[in-house]
């Protein structure tokens, strides 16, 4: 057990020195980008702190996309890595390459902007308004802007308001939107050691899969949380192109019983759903699960073996019609081939596997998932039709 627990830690600590070679690369980067173009406009937001890793991940995307539509230029804040902390910090660019191109650091916005040079402003309109609003403040002549309130909360995230972006946004995705060289190495790595084929890929003789993310962990009680204020799904998934995509039945937030359902399915849910897609469709008979608990978690382990022994069960699949016989393998995240000091890229590489997947099946109710179908559909230009929402 204590072999077990010390592996566990090696691979979970980070490579400082990496990250601070990063850090410094930035800095130097961001030196050199303002002395070379005096006559860039800025923009610093206040961003979110601490939350996980997706929630902040789609606001620094937003961010950046509307700081390139006002044509300033973005001041990126590093990630609040909040397993370790609310002061521990990991450079952006150790995530989102694409974020950090022509932009500048904010370990260095003193020196792209005096006090003199700076306008601080504060939004607060309603939903349908901010975007627009936020535009025509940031589209003045001021060499510097600092918004001081957090502007892209919850509520807005939610709202139908959003769905105004996707046309731009997508675009954004699929012009802009760059993983670090760190996670692309390690998505790749697990291709090849777990044999699944990217959906991208003509020759690859790999197997096709569907990627299933299986929301446990710590999500039942904030499923609970979220059933007690109606609360319904979250930024991308709320888009109406994706309504067909939501398994029966209809989401009904003024029902408990409907947002739990949606939110925290039952396995029974989950093998229905799998039944639905792949019975006639015997190509398919690999499945990829993904995580948001620690598979040493006894609930989790429980639930996900117990899943697989259902999906690999000849018999059942005979009686539910498959064509083609059971799943023949099951893969998770737990067996994705991480070295040491690479932990913290995990939850992008999971994001980056259910991409690649031919299907994916995800939680509405999830930045996770949210972040997959965005990236499947705008990045990707993805068919709707390959994802389903629990």
């Amino acid at each position: 057990m204590a072999v077990r627990k010390s592996k566990s830690l090696l691979l979970s600590r980070p490579s400082y020195a990496y990250y601070n070679k990063l850090a410094n690369h930035e800095e130097a980067e961001s030196l050199r980008f303002i002395r070379n173009s005096p006559d860039n406009k800025y923009v610093k937001f206040k961003q979110l702190q601490g939350a996980g890793f997706n929630n902040q991940a789609q606001e620094v995307l937003l961010f950046h996309h509307l700081a390139l539509q006002t044509s300033r230029v973005y001041v990126y804040q590093p990630v609040i890595w909040r397993p370790r902390g609310s002061q521990a910090t990991v450079p952006v660019s150790a995530f989102m390459l694409g974020v950090a191109r022509n932009s500048i650091s904010a370990t260095v916005f003193d020196e792209a902007c005096s006090p003199e040079e700076t306008k601080h402003v504060t939004i607060r309109v309603n939903h349908a308004s901010l975007w627009e609003h936020t535009r025509l403040q940031l589209s003045g002549d001021e060499k510097c802007i600092v918004v001081d309130n957090w502007i892209l909360n919850w509520d807005y995230l939610a709202s139908p308001s959003l769905h105004d972006l996707w046309p731009e946004y997508k675009n954004y995705l699929a012009n802009y939107f760059q993983w670090s060289d760190a996670i692309q190495t390690i998505t790749q790595r697990a291709q090849k050691s777990l044999n699944l084929r990217s959906n991208q890929s003509i020759d690859d003789e790999r197997d096709p899969y569907i990627a299933l993310h299986f929301r446990r962990g710590d999500f039942e009680g904030h499923c609970q949380i979220l059933a007690e204020r109606k609360t319904g799904f979250t930024t991308w998934a709320t888009l109406p192109s994706l309504e067909p995509s939501v398994y029966p039945p209809f989401l009904d937030t003024t029902k408990h019983t409907s947002i739990t359902t949606h939110c925290y399915p039952s396995l029974h849910r989950f093998v229905q759903i799998i039944d639905s897609l792949v019975k006639d469709k015997p190509h398919l008979r690999t499945l990829h699960v993904l995580h948001d608990g620690a598979w040493d978690h006894p609930l989790v382990y429980a639930q996900h073996y117990s899943l697989e022994a259902t999906l690999t069960d000849a018999a059942r699949a005979r009686r539910a019609g498959w064509v083609g016989g059971p799943m023949k393998r099951v893969t998770h995240s737990g067996q994705v081939p991480i070295g040491w000091g690479e932990a913290d890229w995990a939850v992008a590489v999971d994001v980056e596997l259910a991409r690649r997947a031919d299907i994916f099946i995800g939680n509405g109710y999830s930045s996770l998932s949210t972040q997959v179908v965005a990236l499947r559909l705008g990045a990707d230009g993805g068919r709707v039709e390959d994802v389903v929402l629990l």
